[in-house]
């Protein structure tokens, strides 16, 4: 037993190298997994962050209601592209692992917002 909880640590390791050096080339199957992980468990957010994106360039009234439809139209989008981008990551669909979604992940769009236009706007 000994000899396989070291075998077991040494492909977790191997795992987490190899994966570390596919997210640090920007595009592989690794990341499109992780996008595709990231993209089912943020798709909710859509409902948040399409009034926020909207509050840029909007007054309130017309990102929220403008924003909440559509967050909830792209609610669904984000979680079935992160379904397919988990299903198909070993495959480079589409070019080169890319994505099919401004922003990539929602990590990225919410890190975007200029929060003090939206607050101000």
């Amino acid at each position: 037993m000994g000899n396989s909880k070291k075998i077991i640590a040494v492909l977790l390791v191997g795992l987490f190298l190899i994966g570390g050096t596919a997210y640090a080339e920007g595009s592989g199957p690794f990341t499109k997994f992780g996008r595709g992980i990231t993209n089912i468990i943020m798709s909710p957010a859509e409902i948040i962050y399409q009034p926020m994106k909207m509050r840029e360039d909007h007054n309130a009234m017309v990102s929220w209601i403008g924003g909440i439809p559509k967050g909830i139209v792209f609610f669904p989008v984000r979680l079935l592209l992160g379904v397919y981008d988990l299903i198909t990551f070993p495959l480079p669909w589409p070019k080169s692992y890319g994505y099919w979604i401004e922003p990539e992940t929602l990590v990225e769009g919410f890190e975007g917002i200029n929060y003090e236009k939206a607050a101000t706007a």
